[in-house]
């Protein structure tokens, strides 16, 4: 099977109108074979994630005007049929190639490059989604040369992946390894955090990317009951990292204490990035876990109000835009063409200071945009609550959570007793997505207040300091013992029984 003539061009490249094709697979090398045939022709991937539902892949082939999905082996071809029977069935028109895994290797002499054929370098090269301020996801369409900032590797150089591709650490782990030369040990889809302690111990690797979350699952891992590690094993685990050139982390804070046990175990560095899926990777870096840091080089870095702001980002690896939405994508940028972050900094000494986000009006969940008004008036509209005050609370690993502090209507018949988080969030999901369920409540007791000033509008810093006992980040591991608390990490990887639960990007395990 092969895709139909008539959506490419004399040349073999896919119309300018359409060259979005999604992948639909669990495997890195799938997914890496489906990337370069789709850049072949001038096409720009899609990434779906394994658990993506009919309904939402409906949509995202709707507004890219995509036709055909890629898919990989095993369960991924089950699910990309019922996609395609579901599209059919709409009225609209789909179906799947299947992406090969055993053919032949094809000479080098056999490749032939059409040098008259130029693609513009800041053309579409791949889609990525996120979740949205409002409505359904949007699709962050990054340029051709996202991924080339990138030199050739040494002999012996090698890396890990152990995320899927439809984010973009996992996108740009899987990819730049195969522009620079590197060797590449990754896992089917998404690695524990045992399979990569097991990678470093079987192997030689010289460069990783690691997450918050990762590092302090694999230091839970290293620790014994008093947790500490073993004297008669420190040197053995110091070895399994003794090729790394530093410990590189992003998709979050890294709490002190994880910071202090990784860099005393291994002698190294602790770098940490600054980046976001719109920005296409790294854009800002430190050693210092007090600050962001430094631009790293080509990319330009500014504060919207001089020494103080927004952080405002422009790259020649960033977004060009969202598919469909030109009003989104003009607000996304300021008049000289910087990318707006939402986050504000301070300028010290040539070094970039976190101080909070601009729009209060939402909670930054890992990926997601959780409009607290809305978590809000949910809340407010369940029969045995009176008053709600929604807010964001930073963490380390989840960038923020979703915590309320609620007020229950003694008239309402429900008994106290049976009012829980899980019942909360039970009672939610008939009106929220499940990324916007809250992570901490807080039941105020008689005599309790929420905070307010003399106007009557909740001071949510006296919020934090007073129901919920922190003024910075949230201590996940040592909670306060009159607040509820979920947890920092929800199966948002888990399949969903219902459409944009996850907002189409969820695993499906």
């Amino acid at each position: 099977m092969q895709l139909p003539s008539s959506i490419l061009d004399e040349h073999g490249i896919l119309h300018l109108e359409t060259p979005y094709i999604p992948v639909l697979t669990r495997s890195g090398y799938e997914f890496l074979v489906a990337f370069f045939a789709i850049r072949a022709i001038g096409g720009a991937c899609i990434p779906f994630g394994s658990g993506i539902l009919p309904e939402e892949a409906s949509h995202f082939l709707s507004i890219t005007k995509a036709t055909c999905i890629l898919v990989g082996s095993n369960d991924c071809i089950k699910r990309a049929v019922k996609i395609a029977a579901f599209i059919n069935s709409q009225g609209g028109t789909a179906f799947t190639l299947p992406i090969s895994h055993d053919a032949e290797p094809i000479r080098a002499s056999n490749v032939d490059i059409d040098e008259g054929v130029q693609l513009a370098p800041d053309g579409p090269g791949m889609v990525l989604f996120t979740s949205g301020t409002t409505g359904l996801p949007k699709g962050a369409i990054l340029p051709r040369n996202c991924f080339t900032n990138v030199s050739l590797a040494k002999p012996g150089e090698a890396c890990i992946n152990y995320r899927p591709g439809h984010w973009i650490g996992g996108a740009r782990t899987l990819i730049m390894p195969m522009l620079s030369g590197k060797e590449l040990y990754t896992f089917g889809e998404k690695g524990s955090a045992k399979e990569v302690l097991n990678a470093f111990r079987t192997h030689r690797i010289t460069q990783a990317a690691f997450t918050p979350t990762l590092l302090r699952n694999m230091r839970e891992l290293l620790i014994n009951s008093d947790g500490q590690v073993p004297n008669e094993k420190r040197g053995e685990y110091a070895s399994w990292f003794k090729a790394l050139d530093g410990l590189k982390c992003s998709a979050g804070m890294i709490d002190h204490s994880t910071l202090k046990f990784w860099t005393e175990l291994t002698g190294l560095h602790m770098y940490i990035g600054y980046s976001a899926t719109e920005l296409g990777g790294l854009t800002i870096a430190t050693r210092d876990p007090s600050l962001i840091g430094s631009p790293i080089p080509n990319i330009k870095v500014k504060l919207s109000e001089g020494n103080t702001g927004e952080i405002l980002v422009k790259s020649p690896f960033m977004l060009i835009g969202y598919v469909g939405e030109d009003d989104l994508t003009r607000a996304a940028f300021d008049e000289e063409g910087y990318y707006k972050t939402g986050d504000l900094a301070e300028l010290r000494d040539g070094q970039y200071y976190f101080t909070g986000r601009k729009n209060h009006d939402f909670a930054f969940f890992r990926f997601f945009r959780i409009p607290l008004q809305k978590v809000e008036q949910s809340l407010l509209d369940l029969p045995y609550i009176s008053e709600a005050c929604v807010l964001a609370i930073p963490d380390h690993e989840a960038k923020e959570l979703c915590a309320a502090a609620i007020r229950l209507d003694a008239t309402s018949g429900v008994p106290a007793s049976e009012i829980t988080l899980a019942r909360i969030r039970s009672d939610l999901m008939q009106s929220l997505p499940m990324y916007m369920l809250p992570a901490i409540l807080r039941i105020l007791e008689d005599g309790e207040d929420i905070p307010r000033n003399i106007s009557g509008k909740v001071v949510k810093a006296a919020v934090r300091r007073e129901l919920f006992a922190t003024t910075d980040w949230w201590p996940h591991s040592n909670p306060p013992p009159e607040v509820e608390y979920w947890g920092n990490m929800p199966p948002i990887f888990e399949a969903a029984t219902r459409p944009w639960d996850w907002c189409g990007v969820q695993r499906a395990d």
